[in-house]
């Protein structure tokens, strides 16, 4: 066996031996420079495919394997094999140029310009990626520039394309028979002479064959437009005749029509003359009709009077009944369904192996989450997306307690909080629903404003939520990355009362987590409901702003204080409007008050003017579209419509009340979605979420 550098001695004398062809993402583009090569060199020994690859994924590179496959098809069905080269760079032309170095390339063919570009007097290439190679290119390598099968432009070298076997063959054979059958008496000066003219013969005889070849594909192409023009002349000329059709059609209309419309005009002179005649009589009525006239229009004005003002009483009422409304829609949709009644809701308790199988031995790819209250790993789970949070083993909790806990969170249930579906007391794991698109920390910077202003809304709408239930619960951990976004980004809170299964786990004490704490908190150890609005105002600034939470509210304090609070807001965000945006952020300061006493409050105060200024925002008409995108749970797992009477089963899913009825009446005992043996056929309306799809239904 040869030495490694014997072997890459011998690939690149492989590759001198090659015509390159670069081919792109354009398929249709590649396959033209594809056939012209076939038509212009099908002498070579060996064809090759060049690709240059823009950095991206994996995915992208799955697709690169799949366009030079479909390439190296194209090439089979001619019945020539050909090599794939591909390399990677932020440009194409630079890849290319690179690669020509690389691998010693001496002849390639490659692309003048987009085929859309091309026309019958284009004489140089218009590409900029032909360009670029054209003048960076090694001198030693002759590039053939072609168009939709046209060869624009051939950028010479030292070196020549060499002839096709069966022209090699002669030239060979004629050389020999030079120097055997010759006269003897020719002198060596003589014999280069012979062999200088016979080369110059072979290489006039290879440019007019080429040039013939180019020549008869240019035919045929004329050929192929002539006949396209004669198609399209032919569609027109029937469709001519169509018109043609319609025309005399109509016409014939037309006639019908005109003739009906002279018997009428007859008639109207024959009743014309009756008039005349019944002329006196009907004065004698006109006058009379004007008299009536006037009494009625004085009547009219007196109804019309009435009718404005009677308008006006109904458009009052109108605004009452909507503000009334309104204000009853806002009360009802915190009104918590009573978690007594969910008590017998089938609990979803894997077993520590379906853990283990789910994250695939806790394969570190599937980690989505880490932190001092444990590890998030993605994971299917009986065929259901999850995420499954692996809590420490510390605190003195038995695997009762620890499951009791769990179960008692599992029944706290609202659209803009995180589902716990299921425990799993032996590894201590707990598995809730799986949110697509990651938490708020992470997605923040992709968020336009108004969705920003909306996201804020749903998280002081489950807060109000969670404080209203009996007995009352604070969130106390309210951060930007416990705040997840399922694929339509309706975001929902995590990590619901996480110290109640965990208590000997501390506040994390690092700077950036800390500063979104309550001081009031910190200083006596205790939580209130003005704890998790001094973190809501944390967050309300870090949404405006985009600013680290150590800075964001001294940040804000000095812009308002200095008028120079335009320069701080997240231009990531798109075009804040200004004056809406300072009143979020006084909001904000109000929250973040050191004394909880002077926090506003989130139900009086915060929400009423989160929802007045999300339902005044305009967006655009693409955005608009996107925003108002059916949220997942508002969808019947069985019907998949917008639920109209949402009821819970004892599976913990909600359905709509006609398909999970017909479900359990046709005999099934089991869950629709779990396949899991229900404990009993009780349905539970689900009133919060009702109160949701109302407000959804509203406001799109």
């Amino acid at each position: 066996m040869g030495s490694e550098a014997e072997l890459i001695d011998e690939e690149i004398e492989e590759f001198n031996h090659t015509i390159f062809i670069a081919v792109g993402m354009n398929v249709k583009d590649g396959k033209s420079l594809i056939l012209w090569t076939l038509k212009n060199f099908s002498g070579m020994k060996k064809i090759s495919l060049l690709y240059v690859h823009q950095p991206a994924d994996l995915d992208d590179k799955l697709s690169v394997h799949k366009i030079l496959n479909e390439y190296s098809l194209t090439l089979s069905q001619a019945g020539v094999q050909a090599g794939k080269v591909w390399t990677e760079a932020n440009d194409v032309e630079t890849g290319i140029v690179e690669a020509i170095e690389l691998h010693r390339v001496k002849w390639l063919v490659m692309g003048a310009a987009s085929e859309k570009l091309y026309s019958k007097d284009m004489l140089e290439i218009k590409s900029n990626k032909a360009i670029h190679v054209c003048q960076q290119a090694p001198i030693l390598c002759q590039i053939w520039f072609v168009c939709k099968g046209h060869l624009i432009y051939t950028r010479r070298s030292g070196l020549t394309l060499p002839l096709p076997h069966e022209s090699q063959d002669k030239l060979v054979r004629s050389i020999s028979a030079m120097f055997l059958e010759g006269p003897q008496g020719l002198s060596s000066s003589d014999l280069q002479d012979r062999l200088e003219n016979a080369t110059k013969d072979a290489e006039k005889s290879k440019q007019k064959a080429f040039e013939e070849s180019i020549k008869r594909w240019r035919a045929e192409e004329d050929a192929n437009e002539a006949l396209r023009k004669a198609e399209e002349s032919e569609k027109s000329l029937m469709e001519e005749s169509e018109r043609i059709k319609e025309i005399v059609v109509t016409l014939t209309t037309k006639a019908q029509e005109i003739e009906t419309m002279k018997n009428q005009r007859d008639q109207f002179i024959k009743e014309l003359q009756t008039v005349k005649d019944q002329q006196p009589g009907l004065v004698d009525q006109i006058s009379r009709a004007r008299e009536s006239e006037k009494e009625l229009e004085e009547r009219i004005i007196q109804a019309v009077n009435l009718l404005i003002t009677f308008k006006e009483n109904r458009d009052n009422l109108q605004d009452t009944r909507d503000n009334a409304r309104r204000e009853i829609n806002r009360l009802e949709k915190y009104v918590r369904v009573e978690s007594t009644d969910l008590s017998h809701a089938e609990f979803y308790k894997p077993s520590f192996m379906e853990i283990m199988e789910a994250t695939k031995d806790f394969d570190q790819s599937l980690k989505i989450g880490e932190g001092k209250r444990g590890s998030v790993y993605k994971g299917i789970l009986r065929h259901l997306r999850v995420a499954i949070k692996m809590l420490p083993s510390l605190g003195s909790q038995s695997d009762a307690e620890f499951e009791n806990e769990a179960e008692i969170l599992s029944r706290v249930r609202h659209p803009n909080l995180v589902t716990l579906i299921g425990v799993c007391p032996e590894s201590r794991s707990l598995i809730y629903e799986y949110l697509e698109n990651g938490n708020l920390e992470d997605q923040i910077a992709s968020l336009e404003w108004y969705d920003r202003i909306r996201i804020c809304s749903e998280i002081c709408s489950a807060l109000i939520f969670l404080h209203g239930s009996r007995p009352q619960i604070i969130h106390g951990n309210l951060k930007l990355t416990n705040v997840l976004l399922d694929s339509n980004h309706v975001s929902k809170l995590s990590d619901l009362e996480i110290n109640r299964l965990i208590p000997n786990v501390l506040h994390n004490d690092e700077p950036e987590v800390s500063v979104y704490m309550d001081p009031e908190m910190l200083e006596f150890g205790k939580l209130a409901v003005s704890s998790d609005v001094y973190s809501f105002g944390v967050v309300l600034l870090r949404m405006l702003t985009g600013r680290p939470a150590l800075s964001v509210v001294k940040d804000t304090k000095c812009a308002l204080e200095n008028g120079s609070f335009g320069t701080i807001l997240d231009l990531t965000g798109g075009d804040w409007p200004i004056e809406r945006a300072k009143e979020l952020a006084y909001l904000g300061l109000r929250c973040c008050e050191k004394n909880s006493m002077n926090r506003p409050d989130l139900v009086d105060d915060i929400l009423p003017k989160l929802e007045t200024m999300r339902d005044l925002v305009t967006v655009s008409p693409v955005e608009s579209e996107n925003h108002h995108k059916i949220p997942s749970y508002f969808v019947c797992p069985i019907y998949q419509e917008v639920m109209k009477d949402p009821y819970i089963a004892a599976d913990g899913f909600t359905y709509e009340a006609d398909a999970i009825k017909g479900w359990l009446n046709s005999g099934h005992k089991t869950s629709p979605m779990t396949n899991l043996k229900l404990d009993h056929c009780d349905l539970l309306p689900n009133h919060a979420l009702s109160y949701a799809i109302q407000e959804w239904l509203q406001h799109s």
